[in-house]
């Protein structure tokens, strides 16, 4: 008598199941530091935009430290909502032209900022408050606030 003897007995192999337990282990071996990586990609420029705008802000109160310096008697304003200060204030974007920087200037890529300086007298000086706003963040104001001597 003779054996039916096939060529694949007592090989061994990798069953269906198997297969797709490891395409599955791969799959979220490769899915999590993806997901990891797209987040992280989020908050950096989330991040970048907190410290565009804190500049900004800081920007304000040095246009009228400027100000103060080279014109002593023209901080009679309670708003400062013309350029260099603002264009027009919160809600009028700021321009980015790669040569000059952020201005007023429609001619550069029409930027997410917007920017308000209020001046208000207070006894020695001048208390200057400058907002920052972001088109797409409106209610994360940035605001940085100096006091200002008078000479």
């Amino acid at each position: 008598m003779r054996k039916n003897i096939s060529k694949f007995n007592g090989q061994k192999g990798f069953t269906l199941v198997e297969t797709f337990v490891a395409i599955t282990v791969l799959v979220i071996a490769v899915l999590g530091p993806m997901s990891l990586l797209s987040r992280a990609l989020q908050d950096s420029r989330y991040i970048k935009d907190e410290i565009i705008a804190s500049y900004l802000a800081q920007e304000g109160i040095e246009l009228v430290m400027d100000e103060r310096n080279n014109n002593p008697n023209s901080l009679v304003a309670e708003e400062k909502n013309s350029p260099p200060y603002s264009c027009g204030g919160l809600g009028t974007p700021f321009y980015l032209d790669e040569d000059v920087g952020y201005s007023c200037d429609p001619g550069g890529k029409k930027t997410i900022f917007s920017r308000e300086v209020k001046i208000e007298s207070s006894g020695f000086g001048y208390r200057v408050t400058s907002t920052v706003r972001r088109s797409n963040l409106p209610n994360r104001d940035i605001v940085s606030s100096s006091l200002i001597f008078k000479y």
